[in-house]
């Protein structure tokens, strides 16, 4: 995990979560680059044992809060295992949608799992312009 600090390139974001010297959970986003600039991409993982003790909410505060008031992203976007309901539940409370899944892409255990594609747009940020051609 440290050197993988240490080599964040200056789009990646990462903070870990700590207990004692444990590093219990972690969360990162990668901002877009070109016309993506305005996305992120957001991964983050909590340590079984730790599950369900506000952990991953932390994390999803202090990195949304980043990516809305210092680096002025306008969607974020993650996937999440259809078998972690919990996870899609967290999301949602931080207003992240469904947006689709994706078959076959992640492999667990020997099995295909499907991933369901969410996002979420800053609060009062995006305006989208949609206009019939």
């Amino acid at each position: 995990m440290e050197n993988r600090l240490r080599n964040l390139g200056p789009n990646q974001f990462e903070f870990v979560a700590e207990i004692g010297d444990k590093v219990v959970g972690f969360v990162g986003l990668t901002q877009g680059q070109g016309r993506r600039s305005h996305t992120g991409d957001l991964f983050i993982g909590v340590d079984s044992e730790y599950h369900g003790k506000g952990i991953g909410k932390a994390l999803l505060t202090k990195m949304l809060d980043l990516a809305d008031h210092w680096l002025m992203l306008e969607r974020v976007e993650l996937g999440v295992l259809v078998t972690n309901p919990s996870a899609q539940a967290l999301y949602e409370k931080f207003g992240f949608t469904g947006e689709g899944k994706k078959i076959g892409s992640i492999k667990a255990h020997g099995s295909f799992v499907v991933e369901v594609m969410m996002s979420r747009l800053r609060p009062n940020g995006l305006l989208i312009h949609s206009k019939l051609i």
